[in-house]
């Protein structure tokens, strides 16, 4: 009779637990890339108020790459800034970035900044994949947590 008790109670623990296995273990590419973003954006506002100096995250829809570098892209030692790069998956694809700042247009490579002060420009990155599902990272100046959007937005 414990037996039984005792293998009704873990078929139930097991019940709830494999959904929350097979999330884990089974993530597609997208998660993948919107989970570097938002861990990303987090830490470089982080980051860059500690070291005291601007950090920039430059999106390439070309080459479907995210780098992160210590200057823009005006610097004469351009390779030499580049802390890191993410290059995005296959099925995964950048569509661009839009500011909300008047005046401030989005060519192909855009960095964010992110200021020494601890705040970033207010921004959103535009991510697709090929089952043509939308994504939309809104990175707010002065909150460290990105807020994805299952559809493309835009600023009013």
């Amino acid at each position: 009779m414990e037996l039984i008790v005792v293998l009704f109670i873990i078929s139930i623990m097991f019940v709830f637990a494999i959904p929350e296995v097979h999330q884990g273990i089974f993530r597609d590419d997208t998660d993948i890339a919107l989970n570097w973003i938002v861990l990303n954006v987090g830490k470089m506002k982080k980051d860059s108020r500690h070291q005291g100096k601007d950090l920039f995250m430059c999106i390439h829809p070309f080459t479907n790459s995210i780098t992160i570098r210590e200057s823009s892209l005006s610097s004469a030692s351009l390779e030499k800034s580049i802390i890191s790069t993410f290059s995005l998956p296959e099925n995964v694809h950048l569509e661009g970035v839009k500011f909300n700042t008047p005046g401030r247009e989005t060519d192909n490579t855009s960095c964010i900044q992110f200021y020494k002060n601890g705040y970033s420009d207010h921004a959103i990155i535009h991510v697709s994949d090929n089952d043509r599902n939308r994504f939309s990272c809104l990175i707010q100046p002065f909150l460290h947590k990105v807020k994805i959007y299952e559809k493309y937005i835009e600023f009013e």
